[in-house]
């Protein structure tokens, strides 16, 4: 991690001086972040995704992760993430990916294990009627 750090702020043309103050570190620390010698804290990593202009990801080893790339999607997924790009406001934002979340978390096979005895009550009660109908048909 301390490497992408060192790299993503050289590649941004800030020095360790500062890059350390808008983190409220002090250059040695930044210094041993940098090379592995210390661990930064969760709200160091916020300043330095910020300042450095990286998402968060950018920062974690890649099997902590996995990256998607436009191509990788399909064109369900594209026409989705152009859809979420026109909604306006981040509370809606969020609204419309607890909704994507759910959807992702349910079980189809759940339902039809819920539904099952109530559509065999359906099949009975159809079964009744349609003798009721013949019986009656029979009697005229």
């Amino acid at each position: 991690m301390g490497e992408k750090i060192k790299t993503a702020r050289e590649d941004t043309g800030i020095s360790q001086e500062e890059l350390a103050e808008k983190c409220y570190l002090r250059r040695a620390t930044l210094s041993n972040i940098e090379n592995g010698k210390s661990e930064a804290s969760t709200q160091t990593f916020i300043l330095l995704a910020y300042y450095l202009q990286k998402p968060l990801a950018y920062f974690l080893p890649k099997f902590m992760y996995r990256e998607i790339k436009q191509e990788d999607l399909k064109p369900l997924e594209q026409e989705a993430l152009l859809h979420f790009g026109q909604i306006e406001g981040d509370e809606l934002k969020k609204l419309a990916i607890k909704f994507i979340k759910t959807f992702g978390d349910y079980d189809p096979k759940n339902l039809v294990i819920e539904l099952a005895p109530i559509i065999a009550e359906e099949i009975e009660r159809e079964k009744e009627i349609n003798e009721f109908h013949e019986k009656n048909r029979k009697k005229k």
